[in-house]
């Protein structure tokens, strides 16, 4: 019983330090939405479902960067391909054409800096499934 109290108190600092890490993040990359996870396989073969991408706000954005940004339907991470005045046209790697949506400047939330792919993410306990995968909805 001691050990599982032990254990409590054990993820409750854990959790502490998680969540005083991702608002220290989100300040330090000016960006609400720092850490962000795939969740289609629209930019394959460069990123995969489940990969984590890090992203950080530029003043401008260029042909090439991989952003994400606020579609009013949902967060979207996909490639700018063109850009057009005061809008950007995106598309993912893997989709045959641009999406319908063009961002603005205000409704990118950053470029992607950094992956950590999900490959690179262990899990060797069953029981720890739940809880990884959890926390990345939570992301």
């Amino acid at each position: 019983m001691k050990n599982s109290g032990k254990e409590l108190v054990g993820y409750a600092v854990a959790t502490i330090i998680l969540i005083v890490f991702l608002f220290s993040l989100s300040s330090i990359l000016s960006t609400p939405v720092p850490l962000a996870v795939v969740s289609s396989w629209s930019m394959e073969p460069v990123l995969h479902v489940g990969d984590i991408v890090i992203v950080a706000r530029q003043g401008d954005y260029a042909v090439g960067d991989i952003i994400i940004y606020d579609s009013g339907h949902g967060i979207i991470v996909h490639r700018i391909v063109a850009k057009l005045d005061d809008r950007y046209v995106v598309k993912g790697d893997a989709n045959l054409s641009p999406d319908p949506v063009q961002p603005t400047n205000k409704m990118i939330l950053g470029k992607v800096q950094a992956v950590i792919p999900l490959s690179l993410i262990h899990i060797s306990e069953p029981t720890r499934q739940a809880e990884i995968s959890y926390a990345v909805f939570c992301l």
